[in-house]
């Protein structure tokens, strides 16, 4: 799936340690403490399992994003509205975990003959660091991501439309949006929720996808924000 808003393309190193924030001594996760915070088959509600491709390195499976696997992360890139500052954050952000679920659903859908029924994931991208830092790079994606709201002209998918998406009161700071594209073709629709959250000095980029041919959105927006809710509480 390719957008204008946010391409979305299929497949870390924080100093950590104690920092002073005013008179509250903060613990900035190490990669692999973020990796051990990602969701999980168990996480939600249903049967889910990590996307991993067969043979693929351990740390794929664990979430650690490494040296080796950063090039596999699903890249995402805002529309051309976006500041040039938001644009350069949100494509050379290095992100320290990283894990991706696929949903076990009735009515799969099995292209190209089957044009009916759901596919459904969720990506979660994790970093951490000061809460300051933490805080201006979250208002950064924030505001490249609000400029990028309205028609999504057709690309190689599309046209859409982006519009806000109301979250529950998690974390310190949160923003969501939901993205709505026309497949290539017209047969089936793609609905990216995407949700980012700032929770002390960890930021969370969680986006849920749902592939739809011929039946209702899988989830409400409601649901949406219940499992956004999940995901944080894990930090």
């Amino acid at each position: 799936m390719s957008a204008t808003w946010m391409r979305v393309l299929a497949t870390a190193g924080l100093v950590v340690g104690g920092l002073a924030c005013g008179s509250e001594e903060v613990t900035v996760p190490t990669a692999a403490q973020l990796a051990g915070r990602l969701v999980d088959a168990g996480t939600f509600d249903g049967t889910w399992t990590v996307n991993a491709p067969e043979g693929a390195p351990e740390a794929v499976i664990d979430g650690v994003v490494t040296d080796e696997t950063v090039d596999q992360l699903p890249r995402m890139e805002f529309c051309p509205a976006a500041s040039a500052e938001a644009r350069a954050l949100v494509e050379d952000l290095r992100w320290m975990a990283f894990r991706q679920l696929d949903l076990a659903v009735d009515d799969p859908i099995d292209p190209p003959a089957d044009r009916t029924g759901h596919m459904v994931s969720v990506q979660e991208f994790l970093i951490s660091g000061e809460p300051d830092e933490m805080a201006a790079t979250f208002a950064t994606l924030r505001d490249g991501a609000a400029a990028c709201l309205g028609e999504i002209p057709a690309d190689d998918e599309g046209p859409g439309f982006a519009e806000e998406m109301p979250l529950p009161a998690v974390g310190d700071d949160r923003y969501g949006a939901m993205l709505t594209m026309e497949e290539a073709g017209g047969w089936a629709e793609w609905r990216l929720h995407v949700a980012l959250v700032r929770d002390g000095a960890v930021l969370v980029w969680i986006t849920i996808v749902d592939i739809r041919a011929g039946d209702d959105p899988f989830y409400t927006v409601d649901e949406i924000g219940r499992m956004v809710e999940t995901a944080v509480d894990l930090l």
